[in-house]
């Protein structure tokens, strides 16, 4: 199995270039791709990373020599640039990318909320984390600044692809500075909401650095199967195995059996009120979950699993200052994600909001019934998060507004592309909290339906 290229000469030739190419960009605060990659080609070349472009000339003639494969395996990079949730639906292209590249050095960028899952993944080799604005995109200068800083160790590893799933602008710049021959992924360009702008620069900015793109064709918008689609345009190979997974150590799985082992025959509920704070449109308020909670009470004998972080603290608080304590476990802020999916491996249901939890819960095969904010009345597309985030692979309800509110009811609202992806577009708890705890019992007796039936593709009910 190959390792780092670890030239010192061609990789400081290489950092060289893109110094010198950042200076001039400050300098003249313009900022043009098909300069970039003009300015930067001949480096790569002469350090033996790519072939030269055919309408690019090397001016100098040092340093032409092309390297040697040690071996007819491969370096690859796989670019993630998000949360933990977006990990888990990562995690099928990961398993696949090992299995198709079998005997290749496969090394996973990440951010640092995606490590406790990341470490225990059995199909990478490397993991590197890189924070510094990757995870938002402020300024391009800012962030061309925190490339820099972990370049010179990508450049290291000499990688022949680098499959770029990142969400943001910001990720084929990454994979372009990696020195990789081929960048793979996904176009932003063309999209009906390509005017929406990551930072100060648009969201398909970068897009000139993909090599290679699949042909129009994949119908199903969930990330997972974009992803997929992707990688057997690109290999050839065809993928049956659209599973996600989800890494647990056996330490996790000892730990979470001692925290549920007094419950017996009773059915356990993992209730989740989290989501990332970006996304508080996504939150049902805590008062319906209780309400939900002694519903199912009534007729069913049961415990409640509270888990979160502490962020969910006061959500935790309210839910027991209305339900009685003997069907409470709260866990809030006292397991980290990864322990938190080892007792969610143990119940038979979750229900709880649009985060990564929910995601984890699809991974293990745990059912979910989940409250969305995305208005029933407003049309679905294929950028809707509704679309591409629904749990995968599992049995799942999801509970819908039946109507917009009045602020929301505008799709076409250019300005906030959030009306594409989230439909209701507050920047709090708004179109679900139309959403009642009584519609949410009888999606809950729907999901049972769907859970004898086998049935693993979304259903969406309307409250």
């Amino acid at each position: 199995m190959r390792r780092q290229f670890n030239d010192k000469n061609r990789i400081q030739h290489v950092m060289n270039g893109l110094n010198t190419l950042y200076n001039h960009m400050v300098e003249t605060q313009r900022v043009d791709v098909d300069e970039i990659k003009s300015f930067m080609e001949p480096y790569f070349a002469e350090a033996g990373y790519r072939e030269v472009s055919n309408n690019i000339k090397i001016k100098s003639g040092k340093n032409k020599a092309k390297l040697k494969n040690e071996s007819n395996t491969k370096n690859i990079l796989i670019i993630h640039d998000a949360g933990i949730g977006d990990f888990i639906i990562l995690s099928a292209f990961i398993r696949e990318v090992r299995r198709i590249y079998s005997d290749s050095h496969i090394v996973l960028i990440i951010h640092e909320n995606s490590l406790s899952m990341a470490k225990y993944c059995p199909y990478i080799d490397d993991v590197i984390i890189f924070n510094d604005n990757f995870k938002e995109f402020n300024y391009f200068f800012k962030f061309y600044e925190s490339a820099l800083k972990i370049a010179s160790v990508l450049l290291k590893y000499k990688f022949d692809i680098a499959f770029n799933f990142g969400q943001r602008s910001s990720a084929p710049l990454l994979a372009y500075m990696s020195g990789a021959k081929e960048i793979i992924g996904q176009l932003f360009r063309g999209n009906s909401y390509n005017d929406f702008r990551a930072g100060n620069l648009p969201i398909d900015f970068f897009d000139i650095f993909i090599t290679f793109f699949p042909p129009k064709g994949l119908t199903k918008p969930h990330y997972n199967d974009q992803y997929l689609y992707i990688l057997q345009k690109y290999t050839k190979n065809n993928i049956n195995n659209k599973k996600l997974e989800f890494w647990l150590s056996p330490k996790d799985n000892f730990e979470a059996e001692m925290l549920l082992n007094d419950i017996n025959d009773e059915k356990i509920y993992a209730i989740a009120m989290g989501s990332n704070n970006e996304f508080m449109r996504k939150r049902w308020a805590p008062e319906n979950y209780a309400k939900l909670i002694n519903i199912i009470l009534k007729d069913h004998s049961a415990k409640f699993v509270i888990l979160g972080g502490k962020s969910e603290l006061e959500s935790a608080e309210i839910v027991k200052s209305l339900v009685k304590p003997e069907y409470i476990i709260d866990l809030t802020d006292k397991l980290n994600f990864r322990k938190s999916a080892a007792v969610l491996n143990l119940c038979d249901c979750y229900i709880g909001n649009d985060t990564g939890m929910m995601h984890a819960a699809a991974a293990l095969k745990v059912p979910v019934l989940s409250p969305n904010c995305f208005p029933a009345d407003m049309q679905m597309t294929f950028l809707s998060f509704i679309n591409q985030y629904y749990p995968y692979g599992v049995p799942s309800v999801i509970v819908q507004p039946e109507h917009a509110l009045p602020e929301c009811k505008n799709l076409n609202d250019k300005v906030n592309v959030l009306s594409y992806t989230t439909g209701c577009k507050s920047d709090k708890p708004h179109c679900i909290n139309q959403i009642t705890s009584e519609s949410m019992f009888q999606a809950l007796m729907l999901l049972n339906k769907q859970i004898a039936k086998g049935a693993i593709e979304p259903c969406y009910f309307i409250k």
